[in-house]
């Protein structure tokens, strides 16, 4: 099948793509949208937002509470586990923890490994009140040298990040950003971003 070579004719053969899809399934979000969009402006082929798709990296985004604030040795073996875990099956991310039991973490890798692990996640009885902040892919990975980040929080810290990511979610900008931990702020850096 040949490639459409003008922009009017790529925009209606995505049209007609997410029409076909509308509803279903396989409708595309927030990242294919985006592709769908380049190609349909001549910015890429249909070839190279196929790779994209391809090698996309899923981000989840969730925040829990411990049923009882951790240990420091319980922490140590979460960490030991998570960051095996995470190096078997190629998922990268950060997990902020706070002394008042709560933790933000985020997962990235493939969007069937991060998604299977956030299942697994959820079950885990350790903690409770598991609520997904963000799911959403995009081209590269946003901690790609960790296994798994580990950051500490201060309770007013933590309470002011949570604070944050929630305003974020609802399209609210919070002014100041009191943070000083390099890794969360390159948490809050990506999050703004996407």
């Amino acid at each position: 099948m040949k490639e459409p070579q003008d922009e009017a004719q790529r925009r209606r053969a995505v049209a007609w793509a997410i029409a076909l899809t509308a509803e279903t399934h396989l409708a595309p979000d927030q990242y294919e949208a985006e592709l769908l969009e380049q190609y349909a402006q001549g910015h890429i082929t249909l070839d190279q937002a196929l790779l994209r798709l391809d090698n996309r990296v899923q981000h989840i985004l969730y925040r829990s509470q411990a049923v009882r604030p951790l240990t420091a040795s319980q922490r140590t073996e979460l960490l030991e586990q998570s960051r095996a875990w995470n190096e078997q099956h190629h998922i990268t991310g950060l997990l902020c923890y706070s002394s008042s039991g709560h933790f933000i973490q985020i997962l990235e890798g493939s969007a069937l490994n991060v998604h299977a692990l956030f299942a697994r996640i959820r079950q885990d009885k350790r903690h409770h009140h598991v609520a997904l902040l963000s799911d959403k892919a995009s081209p590269t990975r946003w901690f790609p040298d960790w296994k798994m980040a580990y950051a500490e929080a201060e309770p007013h810290d933590f309470f002011w990040l949570m604070g944050y990511l929630d305003a974020r979610n609802h399209n609210l900008v919070q002014p100041q950003l009191p943070i000083t931990d390099p890794l969360l702020l390159k948490l809050l850096a990506r999050f703004a971003q996407g």
